[in-house]
């Protein structure tokens, strides 16, 4: 990074995420954390505490609230941006300056040992690592890397800037979108889990042949499995972020935007819609639907659908604060039982 507050101000002030600029145009040379920041740095600071670290460290540049800007501005020396959202500022100025760049590499474009068919095509820009494979008819689109390792089997597309991390596989025929991360160790694509018993007990595979469709902007943390569709599709929804060992069964219809953390498990053909948010080692049940803006907490476990926005929690899932009362009153248990014993004591015997 290096570049000059005035022009973090200029490019970000049209979008409405920058609203004000008090201080002197200073060089910047990174962008560092409040605790080990100094002269040349630009730092985010979202809270009071922070203050007085940034009195002593100096930072030449501080992006914080409108809350915060007084007394800031009061410590002098440095220029203070104002942001309308502190956390969503630091997203996009850390991508715009600072951010990895996955196509710098000291590979060539295309890395001798890696293996392409003949009829892949390959866009401008894109980066293929050392000992990838790449299957017949791959289309890569323009400006993504594809890294050391990484298997995408026949028939499959990834388009344009997406980042497809070492050792990843992607199955045949399955769709990858726009600006999409998938990290090391995901299989997109794995067969879904199908069999029929015959009358001996004996299981027997029942193909998996559709495929997997990963719109735009989601990402995929590492380790995650995603399987294939018995017929149609496996979808998941544009600007989802799936954490890292999370598993997506057959024929699952994930909405838009969803935040899905580490050890999500979804069985198959269940649809869950936009902007639900489910903390670690929820687990959903399969052909259930899950409605839009549904939050699930506490290892919730969800064994029917929920069709009303809000947040649920525990196994089986409760609206939340039908769940925090049965908490509470689970604590007491052993106390109630002790009183429910005394009162019988009292009563008469038959």
């Amino acid at each position: 990074m290096d570049t000059r507050s005035s022009l973090i101000f200029k490019e970000f002030a049209p979008t409405g995420l920058l609203t004000a600029m008090e201080g002197e145009d200073v060089p910047l040379f990174n962008i560092a954390a409040i605790e080990d920041c100094g002269p040349g740095d630009l730092v985010f600071v979202d809270r009071a505490k922070a203050v007085e670290i940034i009195r002593d460290r100096r930072p030449s540049a501080v992006v914080t609230s409108p809350a915060l800007q007084e007394s800031l501005t009061a410590l002098g020396g440095m220029t203070v941006l104002i942001a309308s959202n502190i956390k969503l500022a630091h997203a996009l100025l850390r991508q715009r300056y600072v951010d990895r760049d996955v196509l710098l590499s000291e590979w060539p474009d295309i890395h001798p040992s890696a293996v392409i068919h003949p009829s892949c095509e390959i866009e401008k820009g894109s980066r293929i690592g050392p000992n990838v494979v790449l299957g017949k008819g791959v289309r890569i689109g323009n400006e993504t890397a594809i890294m050391a390792g990484s298997v995408v089997e026949n028939g499959a597309k990834i388009g344009n800037q997406s980042v497809i991390h070492p050792n990843v596989t992607i199955g045949y025929d399955c769709e990858i979108g726009n600006e999409v991360i998938i990290q090391s160790g995901a299989v997109i694509g794995s067969e879904g889990y199908g069999f029929a018993q015959d009358e001996s007990g004996h299981s027997h595979r029942i193909p998996q042949l559709g495929k997997v469709v990963i719109e735009d902007r989601v990402s995929i943390g590492a380790g995650c499995c995603i399987d294939r569709a018995t017929y149609a599709e496996t979808r998941i929804g544009a600007g989802t972020k799936l954490d890292n060992l999370s598993h997506i069964a057959h024929n699952v219809q994930i909405g838009q935007d969803c935040l899905l953390t580490a050890g999500f498990i979804v069985a198959g053909s269940t649809t869950i819609g936009d902007r639900v948010i489910a903390s670690g080692q929820t687990g959903v049940l399969d052909h259930l639907e899950i409605c839009n803006d549904v939050v699930l907490l506490h290892r919730a476990g969800v064994t029917k659908s929920i069709d009303k926005p809000g947040a649920y929690a525990g196994l089986p899932v409760q609206p939340l604060p039908e769940y925090m009362k049965n908490t509470a009153l689970m604590k007491r248990l052993s106390e109630l039982r002790k009183q429910v014993q005394q009162l019988e004591k009292r009563l008469p015997k038959e």
